[in-house]
């Protein structure tokens, strides 16, 4: 039998069977689920499929974010840095200022508790000399703001200095350690008067012509005279360091260390005498002797 001219079903035919057969296949899901089985079959065998499927995106969506996580760590990181550095300098000029507060109290308080009938004013250091051999600083005040010539300097801790050159805004101070001051000064202890000199670079003073038998003992306070006319009586000006009595000699060997330490002040006061602000200034008189003539 020749099956070259058998026609097949119609396509329509064969579509419209197909349509109510799978119409069925939605009914018999629908209303009994039947297909769950084969449907969990087809899932289990898709699984590698979607996994391999998948791994492109998963590992761009990893990389992605654990870029974009470095980026915010690497930007926090910065942010936290200059945060801290910023609180670093605050905290440098809070402690700058905070010290400088302490000094400044200091300063007060040992104008009040010495001589409250004192007028005085605060200057800064603004230079100091360069040449060991010459005890001097340059303050910011000046004859613009009553300062004059011998006017007596002091710190927190004692007697700093006196002045030996007046400009209009600045002036210069000689310290008490320089080799041409001298100062008369008492033992806070026996009452025992002396002289006070500086030594120059060592920043040490000295006490000459201090007799023998005199009653001075390592430790002893020594304070201003008052004596001398220029710095009023009862600033501390040095710690007695040493005493050394040769064998046969008349005067014992006498070394002090400066309560201020000028070298480290920063601040400074100008004491004026509370009758009159600026007193009359003399010409010919050495400011720096005049502290020790009347010894």
């Amino acid at each position: 039998m020749n099956t070259l001219f058998i026609q097949a079903p119609a396509i329509t035919l064969r579509f419209l069977m197909l349509l109510l057969f799978s119409a069925a296949i939605l009914i018999a899901d629908h209303r009994y689920r039947a297909l769950e089985t084969p449907r969990g079959w087809l899932l289990t065998m898709m699984q590698p499929v979607q996994a391999i499927a998948d791994w492109p995106a998963q590992r761009w969506h990893r990389w992605s974010a654990a870029v974009a996580a470095r980026t915010h760590l690497l930007e926090e990181n910065q942010r936290l840095r200059e945060t801290n550095h910023q609180l670093a300098i605050e905290h440098q000029r809070f402690s700058t200022l905070q010290a400088e507060n302490r000094r400044l109290n200091e300063l007060l308080q040992s104008v009040s508790v010495s001589n409250p009938a004192m007028s005085y004013q605060l200057a800064r250091v603004v230079q100091v000399s360069l040449d060991p051999h010459i005890q001097q600083v340059q303050i910011n005040s000046g004859s613009a703001q009553g300062v004059f010539l011998g006017q007596p300097v002091i710190s927190s801790a004692g007697v700093f200095g006196q002045v030996v050159h007046v400009a209009v805004n600045s002036a210069q101070v000689l310290l008490l350690t320089d080799i041409s001051h001298a100062l008369p000064v008492v033992n806070q202890r026996s009452g025992q008067r002396a002289i006070a000199r500086g030594e120059g670079p060592s920043g040490l003073l000295r006490m000459p012509f201090l007799a023998a038998h005199a009653d001075v003992q390592p430790g002893d306070l020594w304070l201003t005279s008052g004596l001398g006319k220029t710095f009023p009586a009862g600033y501390p000006v040095a710690r007695l360091k040493a005493v050394v009595i040769p064998p046969g000699a008349e005067f014992a060997e006498v070394v002090a260390v400066p309560v201020a330490q000028p070298e480290k002040v920063q601040e400074v006061l100008l004491l004026w005498p509370a009758a009159n602000h600026a007193p009359e200034e003399h010409p010919d008189e050495n400011p720096v002797e005049a502290a020790v003539i009347d010894e």
